[in-house]
């Protein structure tokens, strides 16, 4: 699956790495995933790697605040956000459209 990548300059971090993240509750039951965020050019990108498989997803439009990070991205036929707040220094909690909740921890 491959989307358009759009990026933003960035003036820090935070979110640069890798996380496991868990969102619970969709249509396919609870599902994890591994994103990873990169900092390229002074621009943020990332994917998501489905775990346990090679199939990865491209986010896009990603914005970063202070102590929050959302972005889109193209999967199972529909365009979808998701929008993820600190939670400590090495933590991650929102929501995957509004209405799944999202918790993640950043992978050493």
């Amino acid at each position: 699956m491959s989307v358009a990548v759009a990026s933003i300059p960035v003036s820090s971090d935070n979110f640069v790495g890798e996380w496991d993240l868990l969102v619970e509750g969709t249509p396919q039951g609870d599902v994890r995933v591994i994103m990873t965020i990169e900092k390229v050019d002074g621009k943020l990108k990332g994917k998501f790697k489905m775990a346990g498989t090679d199939q990865e997803t491209t986010l896009s439009s990603i914005s970063e605040g202070n102590d929050s990070i959302s972005f889109s991205f193209f999967a199972e036929g529909y365009d979808l956000y998701m929008n993820l707040n600190a939670n400590g220094a090495d933590a991650l909690k929102g929501y995957l459209v509004d209405q799944f909740p999202v918790t993640g921890k950043r992978l050493k």
